[in-house]
């Protein structure tokens, strides 16, 4: 149990600096790599994680696993053998494609107002969009002085546009008609 959780928290931490970074795709694939030479040589694991293979084998081992691969996996791995947490590596692209799932099924919302939404608002905001769509989000609040007052929430291609300024925009258009 705690081997899983050690290896939760290591494939959270690279996704997250994967993605901070716009390199998810290529650590998925150098992960998938590696998952494959553990899948074909089972003995590398045991190799890895045995009392009585000298460190220098270990280490040289993980950096031909690693040769040629994103700099990412490359600096994680080394950190990895730092710590001396190399029975995570064989679980790792398992992992790590877990949290590529849920992040596919996690909608990305933004929230433009003239202001900082305030914490109450910002909480009661996303929990009626989950009642709404059921289903995750991560909410961005973006500023906008442009709208004059009230908000524009935009999940996809949907925009729900509650701005004084489109308001405005809609009288405008009102009037011209005559």
């Amino acid at each position: 149990m705690k081997e899983e959780l050690i290896l939760q928290k290591y494939a959270r931490a690279l996704f997250e600096v994967a993605d901070e970074q716009n390199s998810l795709d290529e650590v998925n694939k150098g992960l998938q790599r590696i998952d494959t030479s553990f899948k074909e040589l089972p003995q590398l694991a045991d190799f890895l994680t045995s009392p009585q293979v000298d460190w220098k084998d270990k280490a040289a081992l993980t950096n031909t696993l690693t040769q040629g691969l994103s700099p990412f996996i490359v600096n994680f791995t080394a950190l990895i053998m730092q710590k001396e947490r190399q029975f995570i590596l064989p679980g790792l692209a398992g992992e790590f494609q877990k949290l590529l799932a849920l992040r596919a099924r996690r909608k990305e919302v933004v929230v433009t107002t003239v202001i900082p939404l305030p914490e109450p608002e910002r909480l009661l905001l996303e929990a009626k969009l989950r009642e709404i769509f059921a289903e995750e989000f991560v909410l961005e609040n973006k500023l906008n002085p442009d709208l004059i007052a009230g908000f524009r929430v935009k999940i996809g291609h949907t925009v729900i546009d509650g701005s004084v300024k489109r308001k405005l925009e809609e009288l405008r258009h009102l009037l011209a008609k005559g």
